[in-house]
């Protein structure tokens, strides 16, 4: 159970469904981003279908998804995927099906320690980052639900979302960064939704977090070994040294924890099928 009398009032994006909230934010996006309407809701509510059956439909997201994968086959990486004009419409299905549901779970009854949220179990957050901020509301929500803190959020500079996230960091009085170098206080929280896998070397991305910022807590949700627009099929370890290699995609995921683990320790919070996974930094 969730006591949202404890953070903001009616307002606060975590509390309303999806649905309530869709017209709205397509309304908000034609303002920035002039989209037609009708035809951006039934892509996403054919997104989610594909989502949530696993099965093929011609959807946008899957005639990406193809473009994607056969284009990593002719060994180019091509991210101008990112910034087509109904792109946002698959970034509005995995707030819903994804980030909304990790947000949800930072202030749901025992959820950590069985005794209290994890929120307020990480103590006084004064600065997060939000890696990857897709349409900016994961970002929004996390300055509604840490009230006061600083929260920045990173995006691809010139695309089409950065454009409505920079809409929607004024709205909502959070930073939009192009990455991490941009960041001058030292960082309590760093949230991750489904992020590092559009990292080709991720596990050099996590170090340079960590060396650069040495955050308190990571909050994290990684799908390494699934399908998906911007999801490499091998990952690179090692830029810039003696010996770097390439890693399946689904090896890793455990290369990734391996590293974390070294600076940080796994807490134990009520999360359903154990995602996201919150890590504190060791002392000492």
């Amino acid at each position: 159970m969730i006591d949202f009398s404890l953070y903001i009032g009616k307002d606060m994006l975590i509390k309303k469904k999806p649905n309530e909230l869709l017209d709205g934010f397509l309304e908000e996006y034609n303002l920035v981003e002039k989209i037609n309407v009708g035809k951006a809701r039934d892509m996403i509510s054919k997104t989610l279908k594909y989502y949530n059956t696993k099965e093929p439909n011609g959807c946008y997201t899957e005639e990406l998804e193809s473009k994607w994968y056969d284009d990593l086959e002719r060994g180019k990486t091509n991210y101008s995927l990112y910034n087509t004009k109904y792109y946002f419409t698959d970034l509005w299905c995995c707030w819903k099906i994804y980030s909304r549901i990790y947000l949800r779970t930072l202030i749901q009854e025992n959820g950590l320690n069985d005794c209290q949220t994890i929120k307020s179990g990480l103590g006084r957050i004064r600065c997060i980052l939000d890696l990857g901020c897709g349409i900016g509301y994961t970002t929004a929500s996390l300055k509604q639900i840490f009230k006061g803190a600083n929260v920045y959020g990173t995006n691809i500079e010139g695309t089409r979302q950065w454009k409505f996230c920079k809409h929607m960091s004024k709205k909502y009085s959070f930073n939009l960064i192009p990455n991490i170098s941009k960041i001058k206080a030292p960082v309590d929280l760093v949230f991750a939704s489904e992020y590092f896998e559009h990292i080709e070397n991720a596990t050099d991305h996590l170090l340079d977090i960590i060396d650069t910022l040495s955050p308190k807590y990571f909050y994290v949700a990684n799908s390494f070994g699934t399908h998906a627009i911007g999801h490499f099929r091998e990952y690179r370890h090692g830029k810039g040294t003696l010996f770097p290699c390439s890693i399946p995609h689904k090896k890793i995921s455990r290369r990734f924890n391996l590293m974390l683990a070294t600076q940080y320790e796994r807490l134990k919070i009520n999360a359903w099928n154990n995602k996201p996974a919150l890590w504190k930094r060791k002392t000492g």
